[in-house]
């Protein structure tokens, strides 16, 4: 029996727009914290601020998006969230104070919330029950070259050009976004949209079996934020402020290239014995970060960072969706990109308020046991129950 058509047009269309989406949000993650300092004159908590607004108001709109696509429709949610989205990055040029610009960040931040979550629901519906795993690794796998490329581009454009300009770069990729209006949507099932009324409860907006490994990625995504807001200014303290605009590029290629080896020996070796090792390198990455003093330091630090981050964001997202009833994957997703986001929108400014007492390289040498803990973290509420269940399941085997 022939495999059904992965690689369709509707497919293509909708990766393409997690990526330009996720492109425009990276792009802005590791640009915001310098321009806000160097143009409006703020502090580095400001800075922060700025950065940690817009995921803020992104988890807020997960929390009752999900079921206002559902009952307002998928296509429908897309169209108007795009447009929103689009005029959103167009707005940046209007910002002449802080003021305006936070409001602008937390409209911005607002309209990706929505837009997310439309385009996931549509995801899910493109992809054939049969090519699930296949379909949903490589549309992750967008977002992670966005994750890589987005921070490279910004820093690039920043190095050579005013904000202003770069603004119009983003403009081209919100743009892009609209072609998803020419999305054809399967239309979703209708049993129970009669008795449909929008009011929010909590297992509407959470997974409880999912909560665990999500508060796992919490603590990651946590520490992963110092990256994204504060490399540039990092690398500037320590003499290598040209390296910067090379660290995500280094970072895309090692993620891209071991991703098809590192899913198939999580499938083969089970979460744990790919987990542990990749926590490992991630704790090594930062170390050597932490400890830079040239160039290549700073890109072997890179390439580290890629594989252990990339791998481990992956295993978690597949461990939520595994242990979610089969009625709930599509909010044990949803839950694990609120806590993701949670901890990427307050670690900036987190980060911003310590930077007020140390230098940017102990920041970083925190962030190495920072990532020890989540190592903890990750035995305790996933890692020891996975063990057992492997354990059981190779007796009976």
């Amino acid at each position: 029996m022939d495999r059904p058509k992965l690689w369709t047009k509707n497919f293509l269309m909708i990766c393409g727009v997690n990526f330009f989406t996720h492109l425009v949000f990276y792009s802005l993650l590791a640009t915001v914290t310098q321009y806000v300092i160097g143009h409006f004159g703020k502090s580095q908590s400001d800075a922060g601020l700025a950065v940690g607004i817009y995921v803020i108001m992104a988890v807020v709109a997960r929390l009752f998006a999900g079921k206002i696509v559902d009952m307002m429709g998928r296509k429908k949610i897309l169209i108007i969230s795009t447009v929103l989205f689009f005029l959103a990055v167009l707005a940046y040029q209007l910002a002449t104070t802080f003021t305006l610009f936070m409001i602008v960040r937390a409209i911005h931040g607002l309209t990706f919330g929505f837009l997310m979550t439309a385009t996931n629901a549509i995801m899910a519906d493109v992809v054939p029950d049969e090519r699930r795993g296949e379909g949903t690794g490589y549309y992750a796998t967008a977002m992670n070259i966005a994750m890589a490329t987005g921070p490279f581009i910004g820093l690039f454009m920043l190095s050579i050009t005013t904000f202003d300009m770069f603004i119009w770069v983003l403009v081209f990729a919100a743009f892009c976004n609209l072609l998803g209006i020419f999305l054809k949507v399967p239309a979703p099932k209708r049993e129970t949209q009669h008795t449909q009324k929008l009011t929010f409860s909590i297992s509407d907006m959470f997974e409880k079996q999912a909560l665990p490994i999500a508060i796992c990625m919490f603590s990651l995504a946590l520490g992963y934020s110092s990256l994204l807001s504060f490399l540039a200014s990092y690398t500037d303290e320590i003499g290598h402020g040209e390296v910067a605009t090379y660290f995500f590029v280094v970072y895309a290629v090692a993620l891209v290239l071991t991703r098809p080896i590192t899913g198939r020996l999580f499938d083969r070796l089970g979460e744990n014995k790919l987990t542990y090792p990749m926590l490992v390198l991630l704790v090594i990455g930062y170390f050597v970060l932490s400890q830079a003093s040239s160039g290549w330091m700073i890109l072997l630090a890179s390439a580290l960072i890629g594989i252990g981050y990339g791998t481990v964001q992956s295993n978690y997202l597949a461990i939520a969706i595994k242990e979610a009833l089969k009625n709930r994957k599509a909010t044990a997703t949803s839950t694990f990109f609120i806590l993701m986001d949670l901890a990427i929108g307050i670690g900036p400014y987190l980060y911003g308020v310590l930077l007020a007492y140390m230098s940017y390289q102990s920041m970083y040498s925190w962030t190495v046991v920072w990532f020890v803990v989540a190592i903890a973290i990750y035995y305790f509420l996933h890692g020891k129950k996975a063990r057992t269940r492997q354990a059981n399941a190779e007796k009976i085997g």
